[in-house]
């Protein structure tokens, strides 16, 4: 199976050089301002790409997916062929895909959730046959440092992929923390397509799993 990981493109979406393949994923903030003639847009552009599948979560400027708008801008998803997953999954190809938008608090945008037993028990809800996890938020120490040092990832969601050991854990959200790092079986992935200035910089990251 080939995947392609991209992030955090921002209405940038037309910059993009993408292939073909099995699977297309977007690990969130593909819009600004999370207005529905953005997501229809993008909508729209990940519908005409050469991908069996397209996969997509939500990621914090992405508001409409969680305010009064939210059907509205799942149906745009559907309407263009997209397979949105927030808090679900999907089985693919015999692998297992599960994707979630959550994040612990970052100033005042969508999707925060106080770090601690609320997120811990939020990623509960991960499968435990989960082959490829999908999040907005990176995992806390790994591809998650910020252009001050910080590292801005989820503690508790390092803990739940220490414990489900899934093939790959994408996300993107931080932006200069864009990568690939194979760390105790799971590859892990920021596909963050813009760097800190949002400027278009980062190559989506293609894998082919086998087995």
């Amino acid at each position: 199976m080939r995947l392609t990981f991209i992030s955090d493109t921002h209405g940038k979406h037309p910059l993009l050089h993408l292939a073909s393949g099995d699977v297309l994923v977007h690990c969130g903030d593909f819009s600004s301002y999370g207005d529905l003639d953005e997501v229809e847009d993008f909508a729209q552009f990940m519908g005409k790409q050469a991908f069996t599948h397209k996969l997509v979560i939500a990621g914090n400027h992405d508001w409409c997916f969680e305010d009064e708008r939210r059907a509205e801008a799942e149906a745009l998803m559907r309407d263009n062929g997209i397979i949105y997953l927030h808090d679900s999954g999907i089985e693919l190809g015999g692998y297992y895909f599960w994707g979630s938008p959550i994040q612990p608090e970052f100033c005042h945008w969508a999707f925060n959730r106080p770090r601690g037993e609320v997120l811990e028990q939020h990623w509960l809800k991960i499968p435990q046959n989960t082959d490829i996890l999908i999040t907005h938020t990176p995992a806390y120490g790994i591809l998650d440092t910020c252009f001050d040092g910080q590292a801005a990832g989820c503690e508790a969601l390092l803990a739940a992929i220490q414990q489900i050991k899934p093939k790959i854990h994408a996300c993107g959200h931080i932006h200069e923390a864009y990568g690939q790092l194979l760390q105790d079986q799971t590859l892990f992935i920021n596909a963050a397509s813009l760097d800190e200035q949002y400027r278009f910089r980062n190559p989506p990251i293609t894998i082919e799993l086998s087995g």
